[in-house]
């Protein structure tokens, strides 16, 4: 019998780290816990004058993190393989649908981060990169997303190519609800774009999309 690796997963609030109310199972990770909440803190949640607007780099994380909407867990295991993660992503999709809050209103706060501390950098690509290519499509047909972040991502800022927001101390996968910013991750794809107007309506896809062209 196949075990769910999400089981395994103990998630507790972002905010818990600076009090170290840390779950037991994760204390061997303090120094990494404790580097992205760091991170969130100081760069997710701050300006940045490389950003190319106004505002925090993240925008909701604040209000996410204030109302304990934002949950964090830790994937301990050596060298994963690939289907296994892409198995407890899924279910770990499944519980982030039926975490509180399910309002139209607040739900787009609420986010988990999986971080994964022992990955090897050969690891980083097969595990973060090429898991949320895969399951994009998925997420996005269900109005979610599914963020990659680790050191070397490359993924540019929207308005500064050289600014890179996706860069993590801790390699993880961070699932959230689509919100309207979102078009530009997804222009190009038909799939994805059809995505976007489900959710938001063509109107909106449409004129933002002019504004940036």
């Amino acid at each position: 019998m196949s075990i769910n690796p999400a089981s395994e997963i103990s998630l507790f609030n972002i905010g818990d780290i600076v009090f170290n109310i840390i779950p037991p199972a994760y204390s061997a990770y303090k120094k990494h816990l404790e580097g992205f909440g760091t991170w969130v803190n100081e760069f997710l949640a701050k300006p940045n004058p490389g950003l190319g607007r106004t505002g925090a780099v993240c925008p909701y994380i604040q209000y996410s993190k204030e109302q304990e909407f934002f949950k964090v867990g830790v994937y301990t295991r050596p060298h994963p393989v690939q289907g296994d993660i892409i198995t407890m992503i899924r279910h770990l999709k499944d519980a982030f649908i039926e975490m509180l809050p399910v309002d139209e209103k607040d739900k787009r706060f609420k986010a988990i981060a999986i971080l994964f501390p022992n990955l090897e950098d050969d690891e980083v690509t097969t595990i973060i990169d090429d898991v949320q290519l895969k399951l994009k499509p998925e997420f996005v047909s269900l109005g979610l997303m599914i963020g990659q972040f680790h050191e070397n991502c490359q993924q540019p800022g929207l308005r500064n190519a050289d600014f890179k927001p996706l860069q993590s101390p801790v390699p993880l996968l961070a699932i959230r609800f689509m919100v309207e910013t979102d078009w530009p991750f997804l222009a190009g794809d038909p799939i994805l774009e059809d995505a976007y107007y489900n959710n938001f309506g063509t109107v909106n896809f449409g004129k933002k999309k002019k504004a940036l062209d």
